[in-house]
């Protein structure tokens, strides 16, 4: 069976240990299915957020991506890239993936902001099982 040169495997990281999880598994699977990875950080900003806040959770985001990318290179994955963005993160995977030829998204069943209250799905998890394109992997 040929593939598309085209796909691609997203996984979206916010330093969580969902997310972490999610990262490893992405990784298996771009190694066993030979495709690039691509490692998306999104910034969520608030209008009550000052400038200066705003520059430390960019470096903090830079710092997470660098480190992952390190990770997934040590792992063996031939291809992986880097996207920081800023917004909602539901919205702002989905616009990547849309863009980007996403064969696949990889992301943590909750976020670094889940409560323990959240019974099921994290509300990015869930816009993404709901709204994307191409197969959602929510990795628990």
């Amino acid at each position: 069976m040929k593939r598309k040169t085209s796909q691609k495997i997203l996984v979206a990281l916010d330093g969580s240990q969902y997310s972490h999880r999610a990262f490893h598994y992405a990784c298996e699977l771009a190694l066993n299915k030979e495709l690039p990875l691509i490692i998306v950080n999104v910034i969520e900003e608030h209008a009550t957020v000052g400038h200066s806040i705003i520059r430390e959770l960019e470096n903090t985001s830079k710092e997470i991506l660098h480190k992952y990318q390190a990770r997934a290179k040590l792992l063996g994955v031939a291809s992986v890239s880097t996207k920081q963005s800023k917004g909602n993160p539901a919205e702002e995977i989905l616009k990547i993936a849309n863009s980007g030829n996403i064969d696949t998204i990889v992301v943590g069943s909750r976020g670094c902001y889940a409560n323990s209250n959240s019974i099921l799905l994290g509300s990015t998890s869930y816009k993404l099982a709901h709204y994307s394109k191409c197969t959602v992997i929510v990795v628990k």
